[in-house]
Formats: structure tokens, C-alpha cells, sequence
């Protein structure tokens, strides 16, 4: 599977900072399986275009937040209290209703909307 962008194109194009180096591989290896899955496997690997790089680092961005943001169970965090230990947890998908896959897809469709790469029909 290859990765969409590199750390370095994280940084200087997508203005990137959510993501330490260390965990960018990773992130961006879940990204690079989102963005081939929802553009049907049509990016060329030699030649991945801009928008689909930034594509990739705006989903990964979103999924390493994501990631952070739950307990060693998978369960998402609403939110905590320290002095009386108090966890409560979002039941299955943000304040809006949308689940991560959802809030992946808006987030790369910003960047694919006008490049058919998001089209489901036969050319």
C-alpha cells in the first residue's frame, strides 16, 4: 500500500501539525486505505495528484485525532472529571451524528470533489 504524502509534504504543503513524525507512517497508512477505498483504486501510486495527497493528510489528521480521543476499549471520550474520576463516552458518532467514516469522507471529498476521482459510475 503506498502512502499518499510524506511527512515532509505533511508539514510544508498541508500546513500539518497534529501528528508527531514517529506516528505519521501509521496515520497515514489507515489514510492511504480510506482514500483508495472511497476513489475506487483509480490514483495512479507513480503519480498521485496534489488533491489526493491533501486529501490523504486531512483524513489522517482526523483519524490520529480520533485516535487520541479514545480509551484503551476503542470507546471515544465526550467528556472527564478528574476530582470525583468520571468518564463519560460518545455512544457511537460525533455531536452532529456522523461517525468517523462519515467525517473522513467530508474532510477528502474538500479535496476530490472536482477531480472524478470520487465518481461511482463506469467511464
Amino acid at each position: 500500500m503506498v502512502e499518499y504524502a510524506d511527512f515532509e509534504f505533511y508539514i510544508k504543503n498541508f500546513h500539518g501539525s497534529t501528528i508527531p513524525e514517529d506516528d505519521f507512517s501509521s496515520a497515514m497508512l489507515r489514510a492511504g486505505i480510506f482514500i483508495r477505498y472511497i476513489t475506487f483504486g483509480r490514483i495512479d501510486e507513480t503519480n498521485i495528484p496534489e488533491e489526493a495527497k491533501l486529501a490523504a493528510c486531512a483524513v489522517a489528521d482526523l483519524m490520529y485525532k480520533d485516535d487520541l480521543s479514545r480509551d484503551k476499549a476503542g470507546r471515544e471520550k465526550k467528556s472527564e472529571n478528574n476530582d470525583g474520576y468520571s468518564v463519560d463516552f460518545v455512544t457511537s458518532a460525533d455531536e452532529k451524528g456522523r461517525s468517523i467514516e462519515a467525517r473522513a469522507y467530508q474532510s477528502a471529498s474538500q479535496y476530490l470533489a472536482h477531480t472524478g476521482l470520487l465518481y461511482r459510475g463506469i467511464r
